[in-house]
């Protein structure tokens, strides 16, 4: 019998966190299978203390923010996954990342919700929009103008001069061709396959990580495409599914986290967050400062919850 649930973990830092979130998925969710792709060139870590049931990914990639390296790693996570255990769903997680409902009530959602896929998405179409210089703020991912960033990041062909930019003191470090018939002619997106891009963290069913792992000519196309642009997590996962018209997609990843007066990262979140996580619609939240006291206390209070 396949087992309901697994976990794909991307890693790179702060081993006594990643063992005990792995322990602790292990606890909630029945020795759910566990495959962790961690970085251990940034950060060494004694495999052996892991549960049985939590496995690493050996041909691990180096990783950077920005860099390929996060979604060649969450690929090859998902495909260990699927090659040895074959479960029903899966969770895309980071180290810092922690349930906040219970075991049963995730599932439930998962098996009842009608939907093969939990990612925040939208379609990426040419936009001019002024970036806010301040961040794109609690919005984040939907602020309007975020869609030309993921314009010039994606679909557009731009030319960079950051180096050059950055000691002469310019404000615009690229320039940019938006015209239909070179996109359509220099990248995958030729009018019959269109971009998406968003959040990167997803939870999906079998059928999506098929289709996510498969080695297909168009899955092969836009590794290439995206391995030449700068954060492809966020938009490599999502062009793949969502030009997949089988696939029942919701914008709801099931995650929360809070980016409101933040740019770059979501604020960290610490016990004073828990009643209100415990009352929100999300299934995991991120990012947890490590306090491994309060976190077990919340752990075992999602053990003794009844799925509402």
């Amino acid at each position: 019998m396949n087992p309901s649930i697994g976990f794909a973990l991307l890693t790179h830092e702060n081993p006594e966190q990643i063992l005990f979130l792995c322990q602790q998925l292990s606890w909630l969710f029945q020795d759910a299978p566990v495959v962790v792709h961690h970085d251990f060139g940034k950060c060494s870590m004694n495999t052996e203390v892991f549960p049985r049931n939590v496995s690493f990914v050996e041909d691990w990639l180096p990783t950077r923010w920005g860099g390929w390296g996060v979604v060649g790693g969450k690929l090859r996570a998902v495909r260990q996954l699927y090659r040895r255990h074959n479960p029903d769903w899966f969770v895309v997680l980071s180290g810092a990342d922690f349930p906040v409902k219970p075991a049963d009530s995730i599932l439930r959602s998962l098996y009842s919700d009608g939907f093969d896929a939990y990612l925040y998405h939208r379609p990426i179409d040419r936009c001019m929009l002024p970036l806010p210089s301040e961040g794109f703020g609690a919005e984040n991912f939907a602020h309007p103008a975020w869609e030309r960033l993921a314009f010039e990041r994606y679909v557009a062909i731009g030319f960079g001069f950051y180096k050059l930019a950055t000691r002469l003191k310019w404000r615009t470090k690229a320039i940019y061709l938006r015209q239909k018939p070179l996109i359509e002619r220099f990248t995958p997106f030729n009018g019959s396959i269109r971009c998406f891009a968003g959040d990167f963290w997803l939870t999906g069913n079998r059928v999506t990580a098929e289709a996510l792992i498969e080695e297909s000519p168009l899955n092969m196309k836009l590794v290439r495409h995206f391995q030449r642009r700068p954060n492809p997590d966020e938009g490599f996962p999502h062009t793949v599914l969502c030009n997949r018209p089988d696939l029942r997609i919701s914008t709801d990843n099931k995650r929360f986290t809070d980016w409101a007066g933040q740019i770059n990262h979501p604020r960290t979140l610490t016990q004073a967050d828990f009643p209100h996580l415990l009352s929100c619609s999300a299934h995991f939240a991120r990012k947890f400062v490590f306090d491994p006291e309060s976190l077990a206390r919340f752990s075992t209070s999602l053990r003794l919850q009844k799925a509402s």
